[in-house]
């Protein structure tokens, strides 16, 4: 069996600094679960908001979870033949290769001596400082019975680890600086990582388009405290279907530019949604069916087009059906820079609501269609593999 001990909050500390609304603790609990760990060991006061947070989160994960004020109660949790993943309190742990090196087995993650002591980690000798993580044989837990036991098991254990020569795996300074591995002493500290985080989490958002810069100006803005509330996201989405609700009552109403403009602005706020759900599954989660709603301004565009269109239902079916179709091609071709805002829906319905103010809604609706289909014919456009 694989375990984890996760260090809490002395009593009488500040509340936990958090990240996105989530604490360190809460980081190293996902930590566990994505390694594979099937008990949790938390180390200090069993009825702190932090612990029943914690007990809640990991029970929901289907993992036995217990409590410890007593560093030699480790001794009865852990066998002689399981493993131990030890977690220093505070740390905030993402790393992708510290992760790899955590999943393969016994190891001691160390960090440069003086980048590492810079960053409040405990230095070990003149070269090494302890990277707050390492993952120890259960017989080694037995080493605690000879210290006290109002020792922190952490630092016990690490004492241990050395003397047991752990095999150890050095991280680069670099994961330091983009804020993949933190030390969170304050919630000063954690207001200043949480920036940093977040660029790093939504700079490679897989949409290119005006939608989704704008969802990610917002979301490097507010998107720690829209994902720190229970409902925030869910406002989120709330507010995308209501202003595609909206775009559809306006064409229903004859009013194709108050139609489109709301359409235009459900595409970003359906980006930003998609992007609180990046921010809240962290690194070791999935967004789930989140991305899906970036088909919902698809069916809400071809339905407003149909509608904007008077006359034979031919005529009305026709160039929306083209542009829907030509705009789906192209969400499966590599385009040039200069072309990603085609397949921005946003950027679309913008267009058809500047377009219908100025001639009829079937012209434009033709237009646009011609340019996407054009798109789709660019020569130097490659499809994905």
């Amino acid at each position: 069996m694989r375990a984890a001990l996760i260090c809490l909050s002395p009593p009488g500390d500040a509340a936990p600094a958090l990240i996105a609304g989530r604490s360190a603790a809460q980081c190293q609990l996902e930590l566990a679960l994505a390694i594979g760990c099937e008990m949790v060991v938390a180390f200090g006061h069993g009825a702190s908001p932090e612990a029943v947070g914690l007990r809640h989160q990991a029970e929901a994960a289907g993992v036995r979870f217990q409590t410890a004020n007593d560093a030699r109660a480790l001794i009865g949790a852990v066998g002689a033949d399981d493993s131990l993943l030890v977690l220093q309190q505070g740390l905030w742990p993402e790393a992708a290769d510290a992760v790899e090196a955590l999943r393969g087995g016994p190891c001691l993650l160390v960090l440069p001596a003086g980048p590492g002591q810079e960053a409040g980690f405990e230095r070990i000798d003149l070269d090494r400082a302890w990277a707050g993580a390492m993952v120890v044989p259960g017989k080694l837990v037995a080493g605690l019975a000879a210290l006290p036991g109002d020792i922190a098991p952490a630092s016990a254990l690490l004492r241990v680890a050395l003397q047991q020569r752990v095999p150890e795996v050095r991280l680069a300074a670099p994961v330091l600086d983009n804020g993949e591995w933190a030390l969170l002493r304050s919630a000063e500290a954690a207001v200043r990582r949480e920036s940093q985080w977040l660029r790093r989490k939504l700079g490679d958002q897989p949409g290119t388009g005006l939608s989704a810069r704008i969802a990610g100006l917002a979301l490097h803005r507010w998107g720690g405290r829209i994902a720190a509330h229970p409902r925030g996201q869910l406002a989120i989405v709330g507010a995308m279907l209501l202003a595609l609700a909206g775009a559809l009552l306006a064409l229903w109403q004859a009013v194709p530019v108050a139609g489109f403009a709301l359409l235009a602005l459900a595409c970003p706020i359906g980006e930003m949604a998609i992007g609180v759900a990046r921010i809240r599954t962290g690194p070791f989660g999935s967004v789930g069916p989140w991305p899906r709603l970036r088909h919902a301004p698809d069916v809400v565009l071809a339905a407003c087009a149909i509608m904007a269109i008077e006359g034979l239902w031919q005529r009305s079916l026709f160039s929306p059906l083209v542009l829907a179709v030509a705009l789906l091609l192209l969400d499966r071709r590599f385009l040039p820079a200069a072309a990603l805002g085609l397949r921005d829906r946003g950027v679309v319905a913008l267009t058809l609501a500047v377009l219908v103010w100025i001639v009829p809604a079937e012209a434009a609706i033709m237009l646009v269609a011609g340019i996407v289909l054009c798109a789709n014919l660019v020569p130097t456009a490659r499809t994905r593999s």
